[in-house]
């Protein structure tokens, strides 16, 4: 018998300084059972670095169709892909012709630096490609506040994103590489 996804309810208040973007958003999460508990919250996190209206959360890792997130316009076109982890140049290739704009959250401080080097000349050719990088230890400090049902309130300032709920607090430096 398969493992089922854990079901994770997320109510959040964003304020981001850096694009005036100000919003609250009750998300669904579902962790894949490959998934740990860091990149559910650095999904989280790029979700709250790239929040728009329509952004998604897809089905992520259980699904080689899809980015973890996206955002599609009225007619379903993607306007956004975003990926988390370091993916391969056919699917940077495949995201880049699908979607007006491309995202990659890497959050594996040494094989990320490694990965990035690797597809630099590619990715530094592809004017829709950005990539961020995630700090991965305040990123695993996030898994205290990893909950079954989350009320987290998010500044983002600059660089930093602060993730806070009623007895916790954590900074989380997103730089972008690329």
């Amino acid at each position: 018998m398969a493992i089922g996804a854990t079901i994770y309810k997320a109510n959040l208040n964003l304020s981001n300084l850096n694009s005036h973007h100000y919003a609250d958003y009750s998300l669904t999460i579902a962790k894949h059972p490959s998934e740990n508990e860091t990149r559910l919250m650095c999904r989280l996190i790029a979700f709250l670095h790239a929040a728009h209206e329509d952004l998604e959360l897809t089905k992520g890792i259980s699904s080689v169709e899809e980015p973890d997130l996206w955002q599609r316009d009225l007619t379903g076109n993607i306007v956004h892909w975003i990926e988390l982890g370091m993916p391969d140049e056919k699917r940077i290739r495949q995201a880049s012709g699908r979607a007006q704009q491309v995202t990659i959250y890497t959050y594996h401080d040494n094989k990320a630096d490694i990965w990035l080097e690797k597809n630099r000349a590619s990715l530094s050719t592809n004017k829709k490609v950005k990539v961020f990088h995630i700090d991965v230890e305040a990123a695993s400090s996030l898994e205290n506040m990893l909950v079954k049902t989350m009320n987290l309130s998010c500044i983002i300032e600059e660089d930093q994103v602060h993730l806070s709920t009623d007895d916790l607090h954590v900074t989380v430096q997103i730089t972008q590489s690329l």
